[in-house]
């Protein structure tokens, strides 16, 4: 297949390109930067800076859309919440445009999403049918996410929103950044802690997307995220015993609202996401517990 990728670069989109390539696929890129990303792409794959270099007669089988900045930059002040919007809904929508001028449409768009359209939900357990329960920044992002891909399925094209929760894995995302102060003993529980935490293992997030991609017949909302969602208490403890570090340092809520203002919310809330729709399709994970995929990340730090 010839696939159309947007956040290639990134910590998932990384995984996802090499696990592409080595299926015999041929990648197009979008990357704002195209030389200083490209040593961590596969050789092979073709980088663009923009949606406008690819030709009205361009053969593009899929798209996997995961292009998005990060949550975690930088307090969430007025125009930080619009680059947030931009960098998902502005793509997402470049891509419908891109799709409405191509001669031959692609089969599938796989779009990414987040748990948080649930909102901060308590102790609610989620499935893919569950509505928001909080319709708090979080939801507003990802509902416009998800809104703006959905046109491409009036083209005919098969379409995938990936709800994704925090992916762990050793080269990115929340892990790669708590390992180092856990080693330290410096570690942390989050308010009270009982806010609950839907994971993911990289591998898993990205055979997740590989089967969207490949699987004909496979469309709609998914949750991507492991059968065990656990307390950010459960997390904190866990991963300080496989580091065998101690486990008794808490930030206070308080300090936390003050020193990062509405983007706290991403920490003190939480969502108990359950994959179901995976599930009932036969997907199995490698990792389904948050032991068993901490074992083989700490196993794959140390070697």
């Amino acid at each position: 297949m010839n696939i159309l990728l947007t956040g290639g670069s990134g910590f998932i989109g990384r995984h996802l390109c090499r696990r592409l390539a080595a299926h015999g696929h041929h990648l197009i890129i979008l990357t704002r930067k195209p030389r200083r990303v490209a040593r961590g792409l596969p050789e092979e794959a073709r980088l663009v800076s923009s949606l406008d270099d690819i030709a009205d007669d361009e053969i593009i089988d899929g798209i996997v859309n995961l292009a998005g900045e990060s949550l975690f930059a930088g307090r969430w002040s007025r125009r930080r919440k619009e680059v947030l919007l931009a960098s998902r809904v502005g793509v997402t929508q470049d891509i419908v445009s891109l799709v409405s001028r191509l001669e031959r449409k692609p089969a599938v768009l796989v779009s990414g999403s987040a748990v948080g359209f649930y909102g901060d939900a308590g102790n609610a357990e989620l499935t893919e049918d569950s509505s928001a329960r909080k319709k708090d920044f979080g939801y507003r992002l990802c509902d416009a996410w998800e809104q703006a891909a959905r046109p491409v399925s009036r083209q005919g094209l098969r379409l995938c929103l990936i709800r994704t929760g925090i992916v762990l894995g050793r080269d990115g995302g929340m892990l790669k950044q708590l390992l180092p102060l856990y080693k330290l003993g410096l570690g942390a529980k989050m308010g009270d802690g009982n806010q609950w935490l839907s994971w993911v293992h990289i591998d898993d997030m990205v055979a997740i997307l590989v089967r969207a991609l490949e699987t004909p017949g496979i469309e709609g909302i998914f949750n991507a995220c492991a059968p065990a969602p656990v307390t950010q208490r459960e997390f904190h403890q866990l991963l300080a015993s496989k580091l065998h570090r101690p486990a008794l340092l808490r930030v206070p809520a308080t300090a936390l609202k003050v020193g990062l203002g509405e983007l706290s919310g991403m920490l003190l809330g939480g969502q108990r996401v359950y994959p179901r729709r995976l599930e009932q399709q036969g997907f199995m994970f490698r990792y389904p517990d948050l032991a068993s995929a901490v074992d083989h990340l700490i196993s794959r730090k140390k070697a």
